[in-house]
């Protein structure tokens, strides 16, 4: 019940303020659902902060966020496909916790891939209001906001504090289901929010590294403007110009939450057992 509130609010906010498709919205109640069904009332609550602080943070100064990039100029609202690339990972994880193997380390990846969507989500948001045009991660090249693989200082520390954000609601809500069910926290999980800041970014810096190495860009002959669609904004046909066609944005974003919850399980063992905690 608390999953299909929880998942239905969710969807009902996003899709009022035309984040999510009707798909995309069906897609959130269903994930909401499956995680609170499989891992419980933590594993839902966790994910709520994560989208709830992305959508928050893709509503802050929208109108002007249109005017830099064709990204937030033709924003669509997110279909299903879009949310499956961001929470699928997490939405297996909760599967693989609560129908094979219950342990803390599953529960730290998922944190982990949580940490790694909203740092890259807050990442894009409050990094493209930066005074500073960013840089590609690799070429060290400035260009225009909103480029796919470009960081800046302003959106690092926006990733640094959202997968830091998460990995501290892990670890809170742990801590009150511990003191409901009158059980003490496992220690090894108090390393969660630097873990997860560790997972977080590596997911973060790998969306960087691929979006300005490997992505599919294209370019408008007629705007002169780099694009990540087949079509540009002004509804011209584009043209290829590097990446691979197939992988778009969605498909790194996958990536993304991947490498975040692999890091973060691998950060929590290793500074578990380097302070002996494990």
């Amino acid at each position: 019940m608390l999953g299909l509130v929880l998942g239905g609010l969710l969807a009902w906010l996003g899709y009022r303020a035309q984040l999510l498709s009707s798909g995309g919205a069906v897609a959130v109640l269903v994930g909401m659902v499956i995680i609170s069904l499989a891992a419980g009332w933590v594993w839902s609550l966790a994910l709520l902060v994560t989208l709830a602080s992305i959508g928050f943070w893709a509503r802050f100064r929208q109108g002007f966020k249109r005017t830099i990039n064709e990204r937030f100029r033709e924003r669509a609202r997110l279909g299903w496909w879009q949310i499956l690339a961001r929470i699928g990972w997490p939405v297996m994880l909760a599967l693989l916790y609560g129908l094979l193997t219950p342990e803390r380390g599953v529960f730290a990846a998922y944190i982990g891939a949580l940490a790694a969507t909203a740092a890259d989500g807050w990442g894009t948001e409050l990094g493209v209001l930066s005074n500073q045009e960013p840089r590609l991660l690799i070429s060290r090249i400035q260009v225009p906001a909103g480029t796919a693989g470009a960081i800046s200082i302003l959106g690092l520390v926006a990733g640094v504090a959202a997968s830091w954000l998460i990995g501290f609601a892990g670890l809170l809500l742990t801590a009150v289901e511990a003191w409901l069910d009158q059980l003490a926290v496992a220690p090894a999980l108090f390393w969660l929010p630097v873990a997860a800041m560790i997972g977080g970014m590596a997911g973060s810096l790998t969306d960087s590294l691929l979006g300005a190495t490997a992505q599919g860009i294209t370019y408008c002959e007629h705007c002169k403007e780099r694009s990540e669609y087949r079509v540009h904004s002004c509804g011209r046909p584009t043209q290829p110009v590097r990446g691979w066609s197939w992988l778009t944005n969605d498909g790194i974003n996958l990536v993304c939450s991947l490498v975040g919850a692999a890091v973060t399980a691998g950060a929590v063992t290793w500074l578990a057992r380097f302070g002996g905690r494990w």
